[in-house]
């Protein structure tokens, strides 16, 4: 099992599993190109983000592939989940 991460300007957000991460680093890549645009993901849970990417924004994505057994037995998923996930009703400030 794949268990990814996105920090998006200091909040993080644990994303859906079924996530294209390839399209969406693509998708990271040309809003800043461009100067700015929204960049759509979903996260874990189905919470459906939009965020603006800018040139200036510092955008990080982070994979661990491990299987059930492993997180129950090690607790590695900690290694992905070293901060408090953004949450519904939480400001957003870049």
């Amino acid at each position: 099992m794949k268990v990814a991460k996105i920090r998006i300007g200091g909040r993080m957000f644990i994303l859906d599993p079924e996530q294209d991460l390839d399209r969406l680093r693509s998708d990271i890549v040309a809003a800043a190109t461009s100067g700015a645009d929204f960049v759509h993901f979903a996260t874990a849970g189905n919470v459906k983000v939009s965020a603006l990417v800018t040139p200036h924004l510092p955008v990080r994505i982070s994979e661990i592939e491990t299987t059930p057994e492993q997180v129950a037995a090690t607790g590695q998923i900690a290694q992905i989940l070293d901060d408090q996930p953004f949450s519904i009703g939480t400001h957003f400030d870049g």
